[in-house]
């Protein structure tokens, strides 16, 4: 659509409209961009890309940092899904890519295929990376935040939260001359209870965070207790 001018002579305001987008800058982008200039300047980047090792079945032409660059960006975003995170990140892709001086950025069907195919011995590589780093940068003792008492002792206060859910599997064919049946969702569930509230999938899970931060810590899945009935 062309350009329309639209004039008021008896306000005297003339306004402009034209059908180029011009979408709104993240709130997120500048935290992003401070991480990841950090990563770069620390070395984390630099271990990252020599010691953490995947499978490239899943991959195609990019590299883990482009995955785990948009893994950190998707996490301070706070989009509840990959589509709105995708949405909300097209109009700064390239400054994202930037900050780590990538060209190419995976699309969200292969970050979604990228993690569904990747292995535990790359997940324990990448938490080894962390831990590393929060050993050699973390914060001292007296900068860890906690709660002080009237007698100026510290305590670090945890909250523990399980969560009991249900899973309801979509009908698939089963049929002899289709492949064998496979879920994304069962390595991550057990069988469950039929009936009412009740799901062919159910799992407990725990996310672990500080009580005087709300900073989250983590989420652990117990598969071992997901029969259980919740407390």
């Amino acid at each position: 659509m062309s350009e329309i001018m639209l004039n008021s002579t008896a306000a005297g305001i003339e306004l402009t409209s034209h059908s180029d987008d011009n979408p709104v800058t993240p709130a997120w982008l500048a935290e992003v961009l401070l991480l990841g200039e950090y990563w770069r300047t620390t070395g984390l980047l630099e271990r990252l890309q020599q010691q953490v090792k995947v499978s490239r079945g899943r991959m195609g032409q990019y590299e883990v940092c482009d995955f785990v660059l948009l893994l950190l960006a998707y996490a301070i975003s706070g989009a509840e899904t990959l589509k709105e995170f995708f949405v909300q990140l097209a109009s700064v892709e390239s400054v994202v890519l930037s900050v780590w001086q990538r060209q190419q950025c995976p699309v969200a069907s292969t970050v979604s295929r990228f993690l569904s195919a990747i292995e535990g011995p790359s997940v324990e590589q990448l938490r080894t990376l962390f831990e590393a780093d929060l050993l050699e940068h973390g914060f001292d003792c007296d900068h860890n935040g906690g709660l002080l008492d009237r007698t100026g002792e510290r305590y670090w206060v945890f909250d523990v939260d399980g969560t009991h859910q249900v899973a309801r599997q979509r009908s698939m064919t089963q049929q002899e001359n289709y492949p064998a049946l496979r879920r994304r969702s069962q390595a991550a569930v057990l069988p469950g209870y039929l009936g009412r509230k009740r799901g062919q999938g159910i799992r407990t899970r725990s996310a672990v965070s500080q009580a005087h931060t709300t900073e989250w810590l983590g989420t652990l899945v117990l598969l071992e207790m997901a029969h259980l009935d919740p407390i």
